[in-house]
């Protein structure tokens, strides 16, 4: 049976915007994967185990090694094709999902025939 890992990740809001913020520790920018399917944001990456001498035997192992795939579901308002993200210095990933202005009332005219 395949472990889930749970990644942290915070989400903001406001009446023009969601934002994700992720922190990624030990993540290179080239093995992560932005993508989005049936409404949901799905994020993979790679976490690379560090180089440790050979003769050391592990006393303790809480961090997760290999890959990491998270899914959040997006808010049906989301403008697809203007989510985009950035990569900081110190890893963490700010993915902007902007959302589509939904009025309260929209008044229609009927036409006649």
């Amino acid at each position: 049976m395949k472990e889930i890992i749970k990644i942290p990740y915070d989400i903001y809001e406001s009446p023009n915007e969601m934002v994700v913020v992720m922190p990624l520790w030990w993540v290179e920018k080239e093995t992560l994967d932005i993508s989005i399917k049936d409404y949901r944001l799905i994020v993979k990456w790679l976490r690379k185990k560090v180089l440790l001498k050979d003769d050391l035997i592990p006393l303790r192992e809480d961090c997760y090694w290999g890959k990491i795939e998270q899914v959040l579901d997006l808010p049906p308002q989301a403008y697809f094709d203007k989510i985009h993200s950035k990569l900081s210095s110190d890893n963490v990933l700010q993915i902007i999902i902007p959302k589509s202005i939904v009025p309260e009332k929209i008044q229609l005219e009927v036409e006649r025939h």
